[in-house]
């Protein structure tokens, strides 16, 4: 019974510890949020690991991670309708993969593929062979 109250507090500290917790960094002069930012840790030691932006009407702008400080994952960017409006790939801070271009219709019109931050390819969908 000990070890399963000692494994039981240890492991709700683990998930306080772990827990990310939302903040509104700033607003819309109509109130709604303009910037959002998720941080994992408390205090000094905080982390942020995601932010989120939006337009005044309060549709998504955009989403991104964050690992070390610095852009990590995929990044998305959305028309004001909602509609995706192009995607980036970071890792540790640097543009790296395929980033995608959306039309307003929602159809891939563009790519760039980056390697370590340097463009190494672009593919203009628009053309035809």
């Amino acid at each position: 019974m000990t070890f399963r109250l000692i494994l039981s507090a240890a492991t709700a500290l683990l998930l306080t510890a772990c827990s990310t917790h939302r903040y509104v960094a700033a607003s819309h002069p109509n109130g709604k949020p303009e910037v959002v930012v998720y941080m994992k840790g408390k205090g000094e030691e905080a982390v942020k690991v995601m932010e989120k932006v939006y337009y005044p009407n309060g549709q998504l702008e955009y989403v991104g991670h964050f690992q070390n400080g610095v852009e990590h994952g995929v990044w998305t960017y959305y028309y004001e309708n909602g509609t995706k409006k192009y995607t980036e790939s970071w890792q540790n801070g640097v543009e790296h993969g395929v980033h995608y271009d959306y039309a307003p219709d929602g159809q891939i019109y563009r790519e760039l593929h980056y390697e370590n931050g340097r463009l190494v390819k672009e593919v203009d969908r628009t053309k035809t062979n």
